[in-house]
Formats: structure tokens, sequence, C-alpha cells
């Protein structure tokens, strides 16, 4: 098997993101104060798009569909962030808040546990965020079995 590199273009996106988000640390630390957690949420939901920037790569795809997914038209699959992107973010802030020399091979590795995909067929990613709408607190990887999708060996993967 081969390993997956990341090119130096991508590496310096990952550490001029990683420079950002300790920049936006203190922000991130005022916001997480607010008792209704509507400042938290805008605040990660306004830092998530650099996340799909970095992770819409090969690097970051955990090589996993479901089951619908496999011998279906390429053209037809959808990428899903297992973990959604602001969710994701607010995890990676939770480290950050507390490792703030966060390295970058610790980002890097943040961004593989928290910001890696799937594939799914575009049908199954609809059912997804339409579920996902429904239960804001639950993890995408939560709402498959709901939905009726299956991806072998996903488990696994989250656990290492």
């Amino acid at each position: 098997m081969s390993r997956k590199k990341l090119t130096p273009l991508q590496v310096i996106k990952i550490s001029e993101t990683l420079e950002d988000f300790k920049a936006l640390l203190p922000r991130y630390r005022k916001c997480k104060e607010d008792e209704t957690g509507d400042l938290l949420h805008k605040f990660c939901s306004r830092n998530r798009n650099p996340i799909f920037d970095l992770t819409s790569i090969e690097y970051f795809s955990s090589n996993l569909m479901s089951e619908n997914a496999k011998g279906e038209d390429k053209k037809k699959l959808v990428l899903d962030h297992y973990i959604q992107r602001t969710k994701a973010v607010k995890l990676i802030f939770q480290e950050l808040d507390l490792r703030e020399n966060l390295t970058f091979d610790e980002f890097v590795s943040l961004l593989k546990r928290y910001c890696s995909t799937v594939l799914l067929t575009k049908e199954e990613h609809t059912k997804v965020t339409v579920f996902a709408k429904k239960r804001p607190s639950c993890f995408n990887y939560e709402i498959y079995p709901d939905c009726g999708i299956r991806v072998n060996g996903l488990s696994e993967h989250i656990l290492n």
C-alpha cells in the first residue's frame, strides 16, 4: 500500500492554518465562555471553511465508502466529513486550548482524526444532511445507521 504524502503547497496551507488557529485562540476562549453557546457555534461555523479547503484532498480520505456507494458511478458519489466541519473546528480548538504549542504533525493528526472523509451516494448525503439538522448534537457518523448507511471499517478508523 502506498503512503499518501502532502505536497509542499499543502504543507504550507496546513502550517498557515495552524498559525491562524493559534492566533484565533484568544477569540475562541472568549466565545466558549458564552453561556448560550451561540457565540462558540458562530465562531466554529465561521472558521470551518479552511478545514474544507485543507481536507478535501486524497491525504485526508479514509478510503472508506458506504455499501451503497460501491459500484456506483463516481459522478453519483459525494465526499462526506463523518464529523461535520463546524463540530470538527470545535474539537480542534478544544485540543489547541489545552496545548497551545501544538506542532504541525500534531495538527495534521487532529485533521486526520476529526476531518477525514468517506464516500457516500448523493442520496445518502442528502439523507444525512436532513437528519443532522433534526439532531444537531450528533456527529454524521452517528447518524449513518439511522439513515440506513453502512460504512464497513469506519468504527475502526475512528478509533485509530
